[in-house]
């Protein structure tokens, strides 16, 4: 039997993203006045919008929580609470850090795919409002793209 050792995070960064907990709240404000105004007329089919507006919640509150972490056997973690990879370093095959341009590459903010950078492969991107990038091509092809303060420690951790 494999003796199970826990993890210990070696490097960690964690961002809120402020704007995106208002929108949140905005969110339950239209649930609250929805239910309000329609309280007698519309019965069940209130819910119908108020399903939209939870998963609205539920995107924009995940969204608004990013964090990088990275385990003392040089595995990393990066991404949002509920949207989240996990590479070991056996699936690594490359990583680098690259111009990062939220807007230009991925179309927005959040978990996005986009197509660009030095080979033109579609990229993976936890994406956020910050000015430094890594990219990580793992070994089964796929090119992960995530925002960070410290790229180069992040780097000098894993290699």
């Amino acid at each position: 039997m494999a003796t199970y050792y826990p993890q210990t995070v070696v490097y960690e960064e964690k961002k809120v993203t402020y704007l995106a907990l208002l929108f949140v709240l905005f969110f339950i404000g239209m649930v609250f006045f929805l239910v309000y105004t329609t309280r007698g007329s519309m019965g069940y089919l209130i819910f119908l919008p108020l399903i939209g507006i939870s998963f609205g919640i539920f995107a924009t509150y995940n969204m608004s929580f990013y964090s990088v972490k990275i385990f003392d056997d040089k595995a990393i973690q990066f991404g949002f609470p509920a949207w989240n990879k996990k590479l070991q370093p056996s699936e690594i095959n490359s990583i680098e850090e690259i111009p990062y341009h939220p807007i230009r590459e991925f179309g927005g903010l959040g978990w996005r795919i986009g197509r660009g950078g030095k080979n033109g492969k579609w990229r993976i991107g936890y994406v956020v409002w910050l000015q430094k990038g890594i990219e990580i091509e793992a070994t089964n092809g796929k090119y992960y793209v995530f925002g960070t303060d410290n790229p180069q420690e992040i780097i000098s951790l894993i290699q």
